[in-house]
């Protein structure tokens, strides 16, 4: 009786056979109808894929990743994590969800750079007195330096007090915040500079 009903429309869409019976393959190795396959690629299509283009995001291996953070030294790695959150994070969040504040500041670590660019592994919870937010990443300490200091940076624009543990491969910050996901908005944050690139168009508008 808790569960959240999802409203749904039946529509009628022609697909080329090739397309079609490599969607019977993927159900029957997956073991999933071909109804929940096509529901995710129509998903991630206008939740991501239709954005990410224009907002200049490209998919690189893990193993390219990890070669290009062992390039940097430490020191390199926090400095581009800052200029990461302080610019493109704050662009990112402003052009997918066109206010940035914590909800879709959160938004964008779960839906953009977990679920669909998999730049890490998000995890949520609440410990009694702060939210947790966990980034796994992989990619070894360098990375983590560089999460580090990118979630410290877009955090500090919204003025919400963090607590941040390294490792070597993930990144655990406890959020100290009033309320889950509390509207806290910071109005004019995105750089000058970023501004006619990233918010010339609102994500409707770019479709």
């Amino acid at each position: 009786m808790g569960t959240q009903l999802r409203r749904v429309e039946t529509r009628t869409l022609r697909i080329d056979s090739e397309v079609a019976e490599q969607l019977v393959e993927l159900a029957e190795r997956d073991k999933i109808s071909v109804n929940v396959i096509a529901n995710q690629a129509l998903r991630k299509h206008v939740e991501y894929d239709a954005y990410a283009e224009k907002f200049g995001l490209v998919t690189i291996s893990k193993g390219l990743l990890k070669t290009l953070f062992s390039l940097m030294s430490e020191e390199q790695a926090r400095d581009l994590g800052r200029k990461s959150g302080e610019h493109t994070w704050v662009a990112m969040v402003t052009f997918w969800f066109k206010k940035f504040n914590l909800e879709n500041v959160m938004k964008s670590f779960e839906r953009v750079a977990s679920r669909y660019n998999r730049n890490f592994e998000f995890e949520s919870s609440h410990d009694g007195q702060a939210y947790v937010v966990i980034l796994r990443h992989d990619c070894g300490p360098l990375a983590s330096a560089f999460y580090a200091e990118s979630v410290k940076s877009v955090f500090a624009l919204l003025d919400v007090k963090v607590e941040l543990k390294e490792t070597e491969d993930q990144v655990v910050t406890k959020l100290f915040v009033q309320k889950p996901y509390e509207q806290l908005t910071e109005e004019g944050v995105t750089p000058d500079e970023l501004t006619p690139l990233y918010t010339q168009l609102s994500p409707r508008q770019a479709v």
